[in-house]
């Protein structure tokens, strides 16, 4: 097993921007799992994954465009097209020639479209709380987070407020969520949204949702095109997946498997990052063809 080692973090500039990545375990490898987080999310939501992960195998963890401490869009592109785009340059610039993805929910679209796009080159993939159909209440509840406010007093008060919207989590994940994406101010003492302020507008990021639910009908055909072994993660009590929405999407994956994570809803890096880093290890280690 190989020694963990600290975190290393740089910004490498792709598309007129610099991107935040960090990385774990043996950077010397030309093989790493890529981490990409959610909507309103940053990179230091898989942290005590990545940190897991890293014993075994080299980790690279990105702040997507607009988010954590990479650099916002003065244009406000934060398009699906955009963020791959810059994951393929990263990708080129660190010279890797295989990869494994571990995406959540917006990460995890991003993951699905790249890997379409280069089969070759994709070891495995891990899908965490994300589909082409997602229910209109996961969405909601989204936009309700990211409404709760504009800066906080302290971290005991946002975790007050993000209560409502981390059922699952014990106190100590809840404030690591917190400081995963909150920030200090550079003018005062109070805590700030770790993301392009223009991500609480809707209309930069539709979600285009109709009465029931969002649809990216793209996403199912991207879908069709997955040829690597692939792990499809839910929360037992996900608000914005169906059961039904996991079985069709494993249907269209072939050789796909399910994984249910107990006790955890939507944000499952927060409500149980160590089964979560469990079950992504238990998969990569079965898999017939080891490259790692």
């Amino acid at each position: 097993m190989a020694v963990i080692e600290k975190v290393k973090e740089e910004l490498i500039e792709v598309n007129g921007l610099n991107i935040n990545c960090k990385s774990w375990g043996n950077r010397k490898s030309k093989h790493a799992i890529i981490m990409l987080h959610g909507y309103a999310e940053t990179s230091r939501i898989w942290d005590d994954t990545a940190q897991d992960l890293s014993r075994d195998y080299h980790v690279i963890a990105i702040d997507q465009r607009g988010y954590g401490n990479s650099e916002y869009s003065k244009e406000l592109d934060y398009s699906r097209q955009a963020q791959v785009e810059d994951l393929r340059k990263i990708i080129e610039i660190k010279k890797l020639t295989s990869l494994s993805f571990v995406g959540h929910d917006m990460g995890a679209a991003n993951a699905i479209t790249f890997a379409a796009d280069n089969p070759e080159m994709i070891i495995a993939m891990v899908m965490v709380e994300a589909s082409p159909d997602v229910l209109k209440k996961g969405i909601e509840n989204i936009r309700g987070l990211v409404s709760v406010g504009n800066k906080f007093a302290s971290i005991e008060s946002a975790m007050a407020l993000f209560k409502e919207y981390f059922p699952y989590a014990s106190d100590d994940q809840l404030r690591r969520r917190v400081k995963s994406v909150l920030k200090v101010g550079k003018k005062d003492q109070f805590f700030y949204w770790d993301f392009d302020p223009a991500f609480k507008d809707p209309t930069v990021r539709p979600m285009n949702a109709n009465h029931t639910q969002k649809r990216a009908p793209d996403l199912w055909e991207l879908l069709d095109r997955i040829q690597c072994p692939t792990m499809i993660i839910r929360g037992t009590y996900s608000d914005l997946i169906t059961a039904n929405t996991l079985q069709r999407m494993h249907r269209r994956i072939p050789g796909s498997r399910i994984s249910l994570i107990e006790e955890a809803g939507h944000a499952v890096p927060t409500d149980q990052p160590g089964q979560l880093a469990l079950n992504i290890r238990e998969f990569l280690q079965n898999l017939s063809n080891n490259v790692f």
